[in-house]
């Protein structure tokens, strides 16, 4: 389940980060505050000692912007945002704060809220399914400390997809996924087949990644490197509903690995 955000944009020109992954965090967590005690209800005991965060966002979906450095200019009057989660009681709290907060703050800048609405799921009846990647996916590597310095983490931290260790990294984050939706363990072994199109690397000349500094208020930032590719999976449908809603790969409460489906070669809004 998901919903899409329409922010208007009153000024033309309104330059933003590049990198707002850790404004976008702010902004849910904000918005949230109030009901963390009654979202941590939803998880299991052991996951009740961290904030809610079973939810993936998107990237700012711009339609005309211009980069400056490491500023994005916003120049479109309009622009999209899209959270997923397979929670609707969270989605429903956080649609309710932003309708009534008319606008919100992102990086300091004021946006208004024109419109939040929810968008239908699919129908994953099949094993297999396309997406396009509205954030990146990043995968690391399971001795990979977040709060190692930038430089080794974005060196040695992540995995890409022509790498051994790249699937089965994936696999155990969904299995982990799934039991705790479910509240137990009762998943212990994965299916999965996962390829990212090749035409389209190719046409990229293999630039796949994304680098993507995660802001944190202090000297130090995170640099998280995702693939941004289309790509095809095959599981059962339960597992693509969760790819679908809960993202895929890692960090995905601070924007990585949110997928759409891909029809006929266009993606649906």
């Amino acid at each position: 389940m998901r919903i899409k955000i329409t922010f208007t944009n009153p000024r033309k020109n309104t330059f933003l980060p590049i990198n707002t992954n850790f404004y976008l965090v702010q902004l849910i967590e904000h918005l949230t505050y109030e009901y963390q005690r009654y979202l941590k209800a939803l998880l299991p005991n052991h996951s009740r000692n961290q904030k809610f965060n079973m939810y993936t966002f998107s990237q700012l979906i711009i339609p005309y912007r211009k980069i400056n450095g490491d500023k994005i200019g916003i120049i479109s009057s309009e622009f999209h945002w899209y959270v997923a989660s397979p929670y609707y009681q969270f989605l429903g709290l956080l649609a309710k704060e932003l309708r009534t907060s008319n606008s919100v703050k992102i990086a300091g800048h004021r946006f208004g809220v024109n419109g939040v609405n929810f968008i239908t799921s699919p129908n994953f009846k099949d094993s297999k399914a396309q997406f396009t990647c509205l954030s990146p996916v990043a995968v690391f590597r399971q001795h990979a400390s977040i709060h190692k310095k930038s430089s080794m983490y974005l060196k040695s931290g992540y995995l890409l997809p022509d790498e051994r260790e790249y699937l089965t990294s994936l696999k155990k984050d969904l299995i982990w996924k799934y039991n705790t939706i479910q509240k137990q363990n009762v998943l212990s072994h994965l299916d999965l087949d996962l390829k990212y199109d090749q035409r389209y690397i190719e046409k990229k000349n293999n630039r796949i990644t994304k680098v993507i500094t995660l802001e944190n208020g202090r000297a130090l930032s995170e640099q998280v490197r995702g693939v941004l590719a289309p790509l095809s999976v095959k599981a059962d449908p339960d597992i693509l509903q969760l790819i679908y809603d809960a993202g895929l790969g890692q960090l995905n409460n601070y924007g990585f690995g949110m997928v759409e489906v891909v029809h006929s070669g266009r993606t649906y809004n």
